[in-house]
């Protein structure tokens, strides 16, 4: 057997401590995903959001409501390997630096990792990266956390 991957944190989850992320309940003007995007305007909290009573879930802003949109600015070091470490429930759509990262359907009952496509994997040299999620709320549970791990191969 190949030995088992290593994940390194590049941002963080709220999993244990939670992160501060730029979110509103409405829905924002065309182009909210691009990080020249003014998001001041946007309520401040602490991932995760969600209810309570979701399986898995950290919750440390409730969100109740059909849809969340969420925008954080991070500082990243290069990474060779990243993947999208993300808790789900229900549909979500990533965005980093305004381009489409990954979407989802249905829900997860913990968190999963996502390769990235390639045009996005270079967003993760020295620098900064804006994370933009929309996650809409069908049924049942509801919550969104996401984070992002480098995914490298433990020698």
């Amino acid at each position: 057997y190949a030995p088992a991957p290593v994940l390194k944190t590049l941002v963080a989850d709220s999993q244990r401590e939670g992160q501060t992320w730029r979110y509103t309940f409405d829905e924002p003007i065309t182009g909210w995903e691009s990080p020249s995007f003014n998001d001041s305007a946007w309520n401040e909290g602490q991932g995760g959001f969600g209810r309570d009573d979701t399986p898995g879930a950290v919750v440390r802003t409730q969100w109740t409501g059909s849809d969340i949109w969420m925008r954080r600015t991070v500082d990243v070091d290069a990474a060779a390997n990243p993947y999208l470490l993300i808790h789900h429930d229900e549909d979500a759509e990533v965005y980093l630096d305004g381009i489409p990262a990954a979407s989802f359907t249905g829900y997860t009952t913990s968190y999963i990792t996502h390769a990235l496509p390639g045009r996005v994997r270079r967003a993760f040299a020295d620098g900064q990266v804006v994370i933009a999620v929309h996650c809409r709320q069908t049924g049942g549970g509801q919550y969104i956390d996401v984070g992002v791990v480098d995914l490298a191969q433990n020698d």
